[in-house]
């Protein structure tokens, strides 16, 4: 089992933007009861979270939206914490997404918000 508790890790962001059958890591994500650490499994059609207080079982493709929401967040606030240090503003500069995996900008990513809940 791997640990990515790192916040941006090219291992981190290649597991969250392409789960992978077999995948097995311990991560910090943004689920129902807030930012925590969560054991992560992914299977051929379920994904098994698990957390120290709770249990998610949930499918796949709605774990890849939540996986996609979550590393646009830590994308956005690592981009904008880098600029800070640089000029003092938090405003991420011009095509930052490309540093972080996307092919387009993420802000763009349409979804069903019937997808968000479990």
């Amino acid at each position: 089992m791997e640990n990515l508790m790192e916040i941006c890790s090219e291992t981190r962001m290649e597991r969250l933007l392409n789960p992978q059958m077999s995948d097995h890591y311990y991560t910090h994500f943004h689920g129902k009861y807030g930012y925590r650490p969560y054991e992560i499994k992914v299977g051929r059609k379920w994904v098994f979270m698990k957390n120290p207080t709770h249990k998610v079982r949930m499918p796949l493709a709605k774990f890849k939206v939540h996986a996609f929401l979550q590393w646009r967040r830590d994308a956005m606030t690592d981009a904008s914490c880098k600029q800070y240090n640089i000029t003092g503003k938090y405003s991420r500069p011009r095509a930052w997404w490309k540093d972080y995996g996307f092919t387009s900008n993420p802000k763009h990513f349409d979804y069903e918000p019937s997808r968000l809940a479990w």
